[in-house]
């Protein structure tokens, strides 16, 4: 016969038994926070917050190993930075090399696993609500008012995000769900406002997603999880399909509006007309499966494939877009798992997977729980979007407070009773 027996993650000292020392870590660890939010670019992609976190190893080091997740996630991050430089090395012999892109790949692998294991010795100092809190003025710091895009729309391209996760950190403090839902309606609101399509989207979930936990009792089965990755797909549907009725109404605005149409009449629908990436990743694949690497300038030849993937979906491929943003110096697909493919081949798909895996199964468990705030709730359902449809650089910060967040803390242990 056998019995469980949990076996907690590190146990700090009390403070009465630290004294200074626990203030002193405690500062810390907000601190590379925050930098880690704030993405300060030092140079070639080495950025403030990973600096620290590399600095500060020693004493967050012994939090990967608090859940197999974590440990997973950093393990094939390492392994996929490496790989990064040696599929590059490989393909250097038949293509261009651009040395800083190789940098800049790297930093951004590693800086997921330092910048996850930095935060969750954070979180083990503090509490989920003040790291998500730090976290949210480290992405407000670091909002870029000059950018062309914040100059076209400051909400929807600068304090969007930061916004919303400072103020569901702060709702998460209390506890209520009434408090999250009023909280996410209001951003939802002001997502309608300045046209964002997928953010509403996500916001509107989200709010669905905590009025539902406040029925029925707290599960903890697996059936119960499945049952919950069902909802959440039968939501997401129906979110996409009503939203894109009331994008089609005017509801979000004449640009917006017009967007959608464009959309739809190129490709049919709405999530491959706008992102016609989509189209250039599995052609790529299908050319080259095992990745280029993060210093790799594409040939003309892969240029001609991606853009022959692109031109199935009804997208006119030959712009400056898709020859100097997604091919001009590298590889940028567009989505995380395709970004994570092209620069880390096989060991980056593989991380790209058992992200999404996390994502979806720590969701369903902690919805079916009804332990998830909307915060957490937010950050999940937000990572799997971007790992489908943004950039890795732009999405790195969501997915380390989102896995940090969401990790478990303890093992369940097996073993022979006595």
């Amino acid at each position: 016969m056998t019995s469980t027996r949990v076996v907690p993650v590190p146990v700090l000292p009390s403070r009465e038994g630290q004294g200074g020392w626990a203030v002193v870590t405690t500062g810390l660890a907000v601190l590379c926070v925050v930098l880690t939010g704030m993405r300060w670019d030092l140079s070639f992609g080495l950025t403030a917050g990973l600096a620290l976190a590399l600095v500060l190893l020693p004493l967050w080091a012994p939090w990967v190993h608090s859940s197999r997740w974590v440990t997973w996630i950093a393990v094939l991050a390492g392994v996929g930075a490496a790989w990064s430089v040696w599929l590059t090395v490989w393909h250097s012999s038949s293509r261009t090399v651009f040395t800083v892109g190789l940098l800049e790949s790297v930093f951004l692998v590693l800086g997921l696993a330092c910048g996850i294991g930095a935060a969750i010795w954070a979180r083990s100092r503090t509490s989920v609500w003040a790291v998500g809190a730090a976290f949210g003025v480290g992405l407000l710091l670091g909002v870029n008012p000059s950018g062309e895009m914040f100059a076209e729309n400051p909400w929807r391209f600068g304090f969007s995000l930061p916004v919303t996760v400072i103020v569901l950190a702060v709702a998460a403090r209390w506890r209520s769900r009434w408090v999250d839902v009023i909280a996410v309606l209001a951003l939802a609101g002001g997502s309608v406002v300045s046209g964002g399509r997928s953010t509403t989207a996500i916001l509107l979930m989200v709010a669905l997603l905590v009025l539902w936990q406040a029925w029925g009792k707290p599960a903890s089965s697996g059936l119960a999880a499945l049952r919950t990755v069902i909802l959440f797909g039968t939501l997401a549907f129906g979110t996409y399909f009503a939203l894109q009725a009331a994008i089609l109404d005017g509801a979000l605005g004449e640009s917006a509006q017009d967007r959608t149409e464009l959309q739809l009449a190129t490709s049919g629908t709405l999530i491959t007309g706008g992102r016609p990436e989509i189209g250039a990743t599995v052609a790529l694949m299908g050319s080259s499966p095992g990745g280029f690497g993060g210093g790799t300038v594409p040939s003309m030849a892969d240029v001609l494939v991606a853009k022959s993937g692109m031109a199935a979906l009804g997208y006119e491929p030959n712009n400056g877009y898709v020859e100097n943003y997604l091919f001009g110096s590298g590889f940028e697909l567009h989505s995380v798992i395709g970004d994570l493919w092209a620069w880390c081949g096989i060991p980056g798909l593989a991380l790209a997977v058992v992200l999404l895996a996390f994502f979806v199964a720590r969701t369903a468990v902690l919805t079916t729980g009804r332990a998830a705030s909307a915060l957490l709730l937010f950050l999940g359902v937000k990572s799997v979007w971007n790992l489908l449809f943004a950039p890795l650089e732009s999405a790195l910060t969501v997915f380390i407070l989102a896995v940090a967040l969401m990790a478990p803390l303890v093992r369940q242990v097996r073993q022979a009773a006595p």
